[in-house]
């Protein structure tokens, strides 16, 4: 069965789309197609997903990928024949793709040293809380 994937590289990625379209080209059995923020990828389904985890291992943690739901060159989605503008889900990838980065900082590690360590909670003292509300509260 044919698939279609959208490979998605990080921002801060080192990778261009273009390494990525070179290791495409070396795996062969499989169409792809260079973007501006990674490679579309279809072929038989066993074929495609051997391509895209030979195209992660290049960067385990800055390289991602979903599944596509239009194959390359689906005229439903092609902007010449729609007359201009952003494709169909366009602006959600933008968005996924800032998102990235912070995925990629925390398969490495580097978000657990930026969350501070959990305060012990301490019990209220009854007799403070007494002292706060009758400060606030005043005569009621």
């Amino acid at each position: 069965m044919i698939k279609t994937f959208l490979v998605v590289l990080s921002p801060d990625s080192n990778l261009t789309p273009s390494m990525l379209a070179e290791r495409a080209s070396q795996m062969g059995g499989i169409d792809y197609k260079e973007t501006c923020y990674g490679l579309l990828v279809e072929g038989e389904e066993e074929k495609v997903r051997a391509a895209l985890e030979d195209m992660r291992a290049l960067d385990p943690k800055k390289v991602f990928y979903k599944q596509r739901g239009y194959r390359i060159g689906d005229e439903r989605i092609c902007r010449a024949k729609r007359g201009g503008g952003p494709r169909p889900g366009y602006h959600m990838l933008s968005s996924e793709r800032e998102v990235l980065k912070n995925v990629s900082k925390a398969l490495e590690g580097e978000a657990e040293e930026k969350i501070p360590p959990e305060r012990p909670k301490a019990k209220l003292d009854v007799e403070r809380l007494r002292r706060v509300i009758e400060e606030e509260g005043g005569e009621d």
